[in-house]
């Protein structure tokens, strides 16, 4: 019994200690082995879709905040191309555009002016939400961004806007969509298992002593 109690009490401490989620910027480089992201329509009212073009077809919502009436998308080849907003938020959907996924990696580049803040919303392995806030003065041509979730943690949300200026050519490279997982027993449920397995063990150590004789 008192093993299981220090058992329990280790696996309560696990539990309860905080996620460690950290989403990581790298803006030396543009790597990955994502899917691209493509244009695939305009919906109006500042909604543009795009689809990855590998093996997944999850749908891409880019959503302008900023109210801009020529807020446009096309296809740049293989990349998806966006103008004309200094608001863009971007999330990700499974292929019915219905329920919202994570993604492990984010990588794309923007040409504009003024500085850009960026919030990347992790989303934690406990289920809850957390905001990391990045600022970055747009320079000449091309401005690379590589957002990597680390700690098991996903990228829920990625909102770029631009304070002095505009993003007038953004190009949303590659995405690595988060492999689905299974469901995690929450505190209760392992409670019951543990005094379940207890109950088990202390049923067939009764029945043991009862067979046994007194000389």
């Amino acid at each position: 019994m008192k093993r299981l109690l220090l058992a329990t009490t280790a696996f309560l401490a696990l539990a309860s200690a905080p996620a460690r989620a950290e989403i990581v910027l790298d803006t030396t480089g543009q790597g990955g082995t994502g899917n691209n992201v493509i244009f695939s329509q305009n919906l109006g009212g500042g909604l543009i879709l795009g689809r990855l073009n590998g093996q997944n077809d999850e749908v891409v919502r880019f959503r302008d905040l900023s109210g801009n009436g020529s807020f446009t998308g096309a296809t740049n080849g293989n990349d998806i191309k966006i103008n004309n907003t200094s608001d863009l938020d971007i999330t990700v959907f499974d292929r019915n555009n219905a329920t919202q996924l994570g993604v492990t990696r984010d990588i794309f580049s923007i040409k504009g002016d003024g500085t850009l803040l960026i919030r990347a919303t992790a989303l934690e392995t406990d289920g809850t939400l957390k905001d990391f806030n990045y600022s970055f003065v747009l320079g000449s041509g091309q401005n690379g961004f590589d957002f990597k979730a680390i700690n098991g943690e996903f990228i829920w949300d990625v909102d770029l806007k631009v304070v002095g200026g505009s993003i007038q050519d953004f190009e949303h490279f590659r995405i690595d969509v988060a492999p689905h997982v299974g469901a995690v027993p929450d505190i209760g449920t392992w409670m019951m298992m543990i005094l379940g397995f207890a109950g088990v063990g202390g049923l067939g150590l009764r029945k043991k002593l009862g067979g046994l004789r007194v000389a």
